[in-house]
């Protein structure tokens, strides 16, 4: 049987190591931590990058259907324009046409006209 001494000495014993255990989970827990705030660190810089990447690759699409857009536009602008410098060409050559049609019957008409009176002279 055990007697006090040593039964006292087991328990300071247990004390002590049920204190190096608490010190130990202590650390453990600790380091836990420290590794994860150290991985969410890393994480969260790791996110940051691949969304900076992304977002510029983004902005660089955007860019470029802009640019694509702008000279899609410019084409349509420039073909209009040649397509309104076409018809006032067509419009101008349609009033010379439509003149000259003009004077050659007011030619007619005055010759006409001049014969009418020279035979109603005779």
């Amino acid at each position: 049987m055990k007697t006090y001494g040593s039964f006292f000495e087991d328990i300071e014993q247990r004390r002590a190591e049920l204190a190096q255990r608490k010190k130990d989970q202590m650390a453990r827990l600790k380091q836990q931590t420290t590794q994860g705030a150290s991985d969410t660190d890393q994480l969260v810089a790791s996110n940051k990058e691949r969304i900076a990447k992304n977002q510029k690759a983004a902005d660089e699409k955007k860019q470029a259907a802009i640019e694509k857009r702008k000279a899609a536009q410019a084409a349509r602008d420039e073909a209009e324009a040649e397509k309104e410098k076409k018809d006032a060409l067509k419009d101008e050559i349609r009033q010379d046409l439509a003149r000259e049609r003009e004077d050659r019957r007011k030619a007619i008409e005055t010759k006409r006209m001049e014969k009418e009176r020279a035979q109603a002279e005779d």
